[in-house]
């Protein structure tokens, strides 16, 4: 006799809970019917993207799963002080569900993080380590959904390569938003006061999916490896006299000894308390029985 194992049926119940997500915001509109199965297709194949919320559990930025505790987004994304972590999620709206949330127990900004902004250029002009950290409660993560693959690579090795930015952006209401990509040329970057950054010059609109903003601290791959993070809103810089879209992207490979050494000082000297506001693997694995039904009546509709 088969006998399923709480770690499998933790992952039949996401993908019931995922199925309830989509039907349920399906009359979110969009610019174009495709774009539904632009996020579905998203969320299957980046399944370590998450939302990262405030504390009244409004979408602020994107991250990405690199451990069971951690994930890892950018430094500005910090600074917003995020609350709980959204994982499992193509398209997230509040007031229709809360997903699978989890509560954050703190934070990491790299020592040497800068980014400041001219008040009337949306255009970087100071960036420098650029990352940060973001640990849940519960080193429960990769229970639901295994780790991005991290890249080692510097700015250099990236030269001339199409690179990938993945993230959550706002889609048909301010208050709806659903997993966006946009590809990029990659190309050198030429303010000396980014260091660590390639930037990435946006293919044809044919490539385009976004008609806001989006992916603040979203993963850039190149290929399926996790090369870099978004440091600016995908859709925001662009180069005036030449009309062409960019964007800045912090590269992980000189981070990767900081991340190492952050995620083993979090399992030597922290002891993580449990909490009461997110969601626990316990409440996780007994999701409300309408979402279920829900799925049922539209198999057989």
């Amino acid at each position: 006799m088969l006998v399923l194992t709480w770690r499998l049926i933790t992952k039949v119940l996401i993908v019931i809970v995922f199925a309830c997500r989509v039907f349920s915001l399906r009359s979110t509109p969009t610019s174009n019917p495709e774009d539904w199965k632009v996020i579905e297709s998203l969320a299957e194949e980046y399944p370590y993207v998450v939302g990262l919320l405030n504390g009244m559990k409004d979408y602020i930025c994107t991250g990405s799963i690199i451990s069971k505790q951690s994930i890892l987004t950018s430094g500005s994304c910090v600074t917003y002080d995020p609350k709980y972590a959204l994982i499992s999620a193509a398209m997230y709206n509040k007031h229709v569900n809360n997903g699978t949330v989890f509560e954050v127990a703190y934070t990491k900004l790299h020592a040497d993080y800068i980014f400041d902004l001219k008040t009337s250029d949306p255009n970087v002009t100071r960036m420098h380590s650029n990352i940060g950290l973001v640990f849940v409660t519960r080193p429960v993560l990769e229970v639901f959904i295994n780790s991005a693959d991290i890249g080692n690579y510097y700015a250099s090795e990236l030269k001339e390569k199409k690179l990938i930015a993945v993230g959550f952006g706002r889609l048909g209401t301010a208050d709806t938003v659903a997993l966006q990509h946009q590809a990029y040329h990659q190309t050198p970057c030429t303010n000396p006061k980014w260091y660590y950054c390639v930037c990435g010059i946006e293919y044809s609109s044919y490539t385009k999916t976004y008609n806001f903003e989006f992916g603040t601290g979203a993963p850039v791959l190149y290929g399926a490896e996790l090369v870099g993070i978004t440091a600016t809103p995908c859709g925001t810089l662009t180069m005036k006299n030449l009309g062409i879209k960019y964007n800045i992207f912090t590269v992980i490979g000189p981070y990767l000894p900081w991340i190492d050494k952050s995620q083993m000082n979090t399992v030597n000297k922290h002891k993580l308390k449990s909490t009461t506001g997110g969601t626990s693997l316990k409440q996780s694995q007994l999701f409300k029985p309408f979402c279920i039904l829900l799925v049922i009546s539209k198999a057989l509709a």
